[in-house]
C-alpha cells in the first residue's frame, strides 16, 4: 500500500490525503474554524514527511559523511578515546534512513520503506568496509575498552535506543535541532559497525557478532519507536484497525525475539557482578590487615567462576587460594576455580634499608668514577706514572710518589701545577705528595 504524499520524490504522485481532509486548500467556502486547523495539520504533516524522505536517500553526501564518521569511529576506538567516538556518532547519518523506515512503517508507505533500507544497507556495508580497511592498515590491533564496550549490548541499550527514538520523532516534529544531537549521542550506530569492521578485520568473530546484535537493537528499536510516535501523531490516519493491530503485533514479535539474546546479555553481566561482589568480599576476610589486592579479574565460565589476580601480602598464605575457592562456593553454589598470586610488599623498615643501601652504592659508583678521571689529570703527559699515584676511594685521598731530586726543577714545577690543577676539580679529595721509598738492595 502506498499513501499519497505530494512533493515527496518517490512517494507517489497523487494528492496528499491525511485524515481524510486534502492538504491543498479548495475553492473559498464558509469560514470553518476545525476544517482550518485540520487542514493545516495535515499540510505539516506531509511536510514533515518530505524531509524525512529526504535524509533517507543514497546520495554523494550521505556515502561522504559515512566514510567519514566510520573512520573517525575507527580511530577513536582504536585510540580508547570517548570525545572521538562521540564525534563520529555526531556526524554519523544513519539518524534518517532509520527515521524513514520508522515513517514508512507508520504510514505504510512501501516506496519510503524501500528507499530507507537501501540507503540503511549501503551506509553499514560502507561503514564495516571503511573500518576494516583502517584496521588492515593500522598497527594497533589490540582489544581496548571502548571495543569491549560494544560487544555485549543488554536490554538496557534496548530501553535506551526506544527512548531515544521517541526523542528523535519529537524533535523532527519540533525541528529541534538540539535534542538530535543527544539522540545521536544516546544512540551509538556507527560505533558498533566499526566494531563488527574489527572483529572481521582481526578474526575476532565473537565482538563482531556482539556489536551485530548492538547496531541491530539501536536501530529497529529506533524505528519501532518512531512508528509509534508517527501513528500517535496521526500519520498515516487512514490505515485500517487491522493495519494498526498488524503494525502492534509485527513490532511486539521482533522486540520479544530481538529481548531474548539481550536478556541472557544482561543476565551474564549480573552474574559476573555478583560473583565479583562475593569474591571481593570473602578475600577480602581472608587478607590480613596490611594486605592489599592489586588485581582482581573475575569472570563465570558456564557454571564456573574463574578467578585470578594478583594481591601484595606481608606473610605468605599457603591455603588462600584453596579457602577462598572454598568459601565463594559456599555462596554462589558453583565450582570455582582460584589462581591468585601472593607477592611479599615491603614493611617500613626494609624500604629505609633498601633506600639507604641504594644511597650507598650511589656513592661508591661516585667516588669511583671520580678517580678514574683524578688518574686521568694526574697521569696526562706522562709527567707521573700510573703505578706511581695511590688512590684510596674511601677516604677520598690520593699520594702521588715523587722523588723531587730527580725530576728536576722544571718537571717538578710542572706536576705541581697538574696537582693543583687536579685538586681544584676535585675539592672534596686530598692530593697531595709523598716521598717515593726505593727497596733495600
Amino acid at each position: 500500500m502506498a499513501g499519497n504524499h505530494p512533493g515527496v520524490p518517490g512517494l507517489g504522485d497523487a494528492p496528499f490525503n491525511a485524515g481524510g481532509r486534502r492538504a491543498a486548500r479548495g475553492k473559498p467556502g464558509p469560514k470553518d474554524e476545525n476544517n482550518e486547523a485540520a487542514a493545516g495539520d495535515a499540510h505539516g504533516r506531509s511536510l514533515i514527511l518530505a524531509s524525512v524522505a529526504r535524509d533517507a536517500r543514497l546520495d554523494k553526501k550521505f556515502l561522504l559523511l559515512i566514510i567519514l564518521a566510520a573512520a573517525i569511529a575507527t580511530l577513536g576506538l582504536l585510540q580508547s578515546s570517548t570525545a572521538v567516538v562521540i564525534g563520529a556518532m555526531l556526524v554519523s547519518p544513519l539518524m534518517g534512513p532509520i527515521m524513514g523506515l520508522g515513517f514508512g512503517l507508520a504510514t505504510i508507505e512501501s516506496n519510503l520503506i524501500k528507499r530507507s533500507l537501501v540507503t540503511l544497507a549501503a551506509g553499514m556495508a560502507v561503514a564495516i568496509l571503511v573500518a576494516m580497511l583502517i584496521i588492515w592498515l593500522s598497527p594497533i590491533r589490540d582489544v581496548t575498552p571502548e571495543l569491549r564496550a560494544r560487544t555485549q549490548p543488554t536490554l538496557l541499550d534496548l530501553g535506551v535506543a526506544v527512548v531515544g527514538g521517541i526523542a528523535g520523532v519529537y524533535a523532527i516534529m519540533r525541528k529541534l535541532s538540539g535534542v538530535m544531537v543527544g539522540v545521536a549521542i544516546a544512540t551509538a550506530l556507527v560505533p558498533p559497525l566499526s566494531t563488527v569492521g574489527f572483529g572481521i578485520a582481526t578474526g575476532r568473530f565473537d565482538f563482531a557478532l556482539g556489536a551485530a546484535l548492538l547496531f541491530l537493537t539501536n536501530t529497529l528499536a529506533i524505528a519501532f519507536a518512531a512508528t509509534i510516535v508517527a501513528r500517535l501523531n496521526h500519520f498515516g490516519p487512514s490505515l485500517t484497525r487491522q493495519h494498526t493491530a498488524m503494525q502492534v503485533i509485527g513490532i511486539v514479535v521482533t522486540l520479544g525475539i530481538l529481548s531474548i539474546p539481550l536478556a541472557l546479555s544482561l543476565n551474564n553481566i549480573v552474574r559476573e557482578i555478583g560473583a565479583r561482589t562475593t569474591v571481593q568480599s570473602e578475600l577480602a576476610g581472608l587478607l590480613g590487615k596490611g594486605d592489599r589486592v592489586d588485581s582482581l579479574n573475575v569472570q563465570v565460565e558456564n557454571d564456573e567462576i574463574a578467578v585470578d589476580g594478583v594481591v601484595l601480602v606481608d606473610q605468605y598464605a599457603s591455603q588462600l587460594n584453596a579457602n577462598l575457592a572454598r568459601a565463594v562456593r559456599d555462596k554462589v553454589h558453583r565450582d570455582v576455580r582460584v589462581s591468585i598470586v601472593q607477592l611479599r610488599q615491603q614493611t617500613n623498615a626494609a624500604a629505609q634499608f633498601e633506600e639507604r643501601l641504594n644511597q650507598r652504592i650511589a656513592t661508591l659508583e661516585q667516588r669511583e668514577d671520580d678517580a678514574r678521571a683524578i688518574l686521568a689529570g694526574l697521569t696526562v703527559g706522562g709527567l707521573v706514572a700510573r703505578d706511581r699515584v695511590l688512590i684510596d676511594a674511601q677516604a677520598r685521598r690520593v699520594v702521588v710518589q715523587r722523588d723531587r731530586d730527580a725530576e728536576g726543577e722544571q718537571v717538578a714545577a710542572a706536576v705541581d701545577s697538574i696537582m693543583a690543577s687536579v685538586q681544584a676539580g676535585h675539592p672534596q679529595w686530598l692530593v697531595q705528595n709523598g716521598a717515593l721509598t726505593l727497596p733495600s738492595p
